[in-house]
């Protein structure tokens, strides 16, 4: 579960910005909100404000922190992604925090970075309780060469954790979390008491989904199986897309489009290496999909030709369509299914929800994801140019979230900070300008007599 998420110096984030999902003084919805401790935790929130405004690069930064846990390292594109308003944030830290709960327990995981260089500063993992208290796992000063291990651990956790962390000492390319995550499967086996690091890097790479703009929420790997599919059907005929049905049909390595044949041989390749890896896989499927067509590549161990299916979408004339044929509104909605597909744990960030979808559609599906949250453990989080969204009625005061431009500069604040009346018309305060976060005309563009 995500509690906060903290930014400084990345692209129109120029001084330290905080979003967080701690519950408000409103008592509405009760049945969106968790109880972690003695703390309450909200599991939706909405981002308003102008375009340019700074709500995408918000995403921006939670994928960024995000492919750097995963990947153990900076983007290549990062040289120039501080804030670059003042010359001087070149060569300041930027700085990344996310406070995250697991097993119920709250989590501060960070690390900063000089961007225009490519390398990490600090990283820490610390234990935080009830009462804020700090329980530091490991603090790593990178400019120092040195890394603190307060961990309360057996001898023989502690000294294998600091022999890892001591061949990264003047590692400035690399998060520790993330190495000791990178081919130490047997480790938490020898060790269990180091477990939480593997736990941390998981909720990261498992639970924690940050799109980036104009990226699919998901690869597709849920729709391979057939209930899912029949779900996901039911859902896209429920929103008005006249899709009756979806069909997996065999075709031959001929019918591939011709960018597909590369990622067949890919698929082929890594399937033979997890076979050969681990002998009680009997059978893998791997699913690639592009702007024209979803495709299942799936081989059983005892036989030789690997099977290709691709996806197709029937309709109410009976005619069957791949993706690429589809309209930007259905694929949109089939990528925002993946959130009311969901059971277990997870966190879906998505940029411009309402992006290619019918303003009375927009409000409807978000009606459902709140009714899907009341139900399982997800947590979703959304920027949005639908007005009709802030509707008090609809979401809590505590959900709705403002971004706006102070010279040049992005700031986030909360609609809670208002203290608006529950009866109040929240989308007409919004577009009269009452909270900032909407364009400002400066020049009127003249018209013709």
């Amino acid at each position: 579960m995500l509690v906060q998420f903290i930014v400084d110096n990345y692209l129109s984030f120029g001084s330290r910005q905080e979003f967080n999902l701690f519950v408000g003084k409103t008592r509405a919805h009760q049945g969106r909100v968790t109880q972690v401790q003695d703390k309450n935790i909200l599991k939706f929130a909405a981002l308003f404000g102008a375009n340019a405004s700074g709500k995408t690069n918000l995403i921006k930064a939670m994928a960024f922190m995000d492919y750097a846990i995963e990947r153990g390292k900076l983007p290549k594109s990062c040289f120039q992604s501080y804030c670059r308003t003042h010359e001087t944030n070149a060569k300041r830290n930027s700085y990344f925090e996310t406070i995250i709960v697991i097993n119920n327990i709250f989590y501060s995981y960070g690390f900063e970075a000089i961007l225009s260089e490519g390398s990490f500063r600090s990283e820490w993992l610390i234990q935080l309780d009830m009462h804020g208290d700090e329980k530091p796992i490991f603090v790593r000063d990178l400019v120092s060469g040195k890394t603190e291990i307060e961990w309360a651990l057996p001898a023989p956790s502690k000294q294998r954790f600091t022999m890892y962390a001591d061949d990264l000492r003047n590692d400035q390319s690399t998060l520790l979390l993330s190495m000791m995550n990178t081919g130490k499967k047997e480790l938490y086996k020898d060790f269990p008491d180091l477990a939480l690091l593997e736990e941390v890097f998981k909720w990261y790479s498992n639970s924690f989904n940050a799109s980036k703009p104009f990226e699919p929420i998901t690869s597709g790997d849920r729709y391979l199986i057939d209930e899912k599919l029949e779900e996901l059907a039911s859902l896209l005929k429920k929103f008005d897309t006249d899709i009756q049905g979806i069909v997996k049909r065999e075709i031959q390595n001929v019918d591939l489009l011709p960018h597909l044949n590369q990622a067949l041989e890919n698929a082929k390749q890594e399937i033979q290496h997890i076979f050969a890896k681990d002998d009680k896989v009997k059978e893998l499927a791997m699913i690639i999909r592009d702007a024209d067509s979803f495709i299942c590549f799936a081989q059983k161990r005892d036989e030789e030709d690997i099977k290709i299916k691709k996806l197709f979408f029937e309709h109410s004339d009976g005619q069957m369509y791949s993706i690429g044929e589809e309209s930007d509104g259905t694929i949109r909605i089939m990528d925002l299914a993946e959130i009311l597909l969901a059971t277990e744990p997870k966190v879906f960030v998505i940029d411009e929800l309402d992006r290619c979808l019918h303003p009375q559609l927009s409000y409807r599906f978000v009606q459902s994801v709140l009714a899907h949250l009341e139900k399982y453990p997800i947590q979703v989080i959304v920027t949005s140019h639908e007005s009709r969204l802030l509707d008090l009625d609809l979401l809590r005061r505590d959900e709705i979230w403002f971004v706006e431009k102070r010279k040049s500069e992005s700031i986030l604040y909360s609609l809670e900070e208002f203290n608006e009346r529950n009866d109040r018309k929240i989308d007409k305060a919004y577009l009269d300008g009452r909270y900032g976060g909407v364009p400002l005309f400066e020049t009127l563009f003249p018209s013709e007599e």
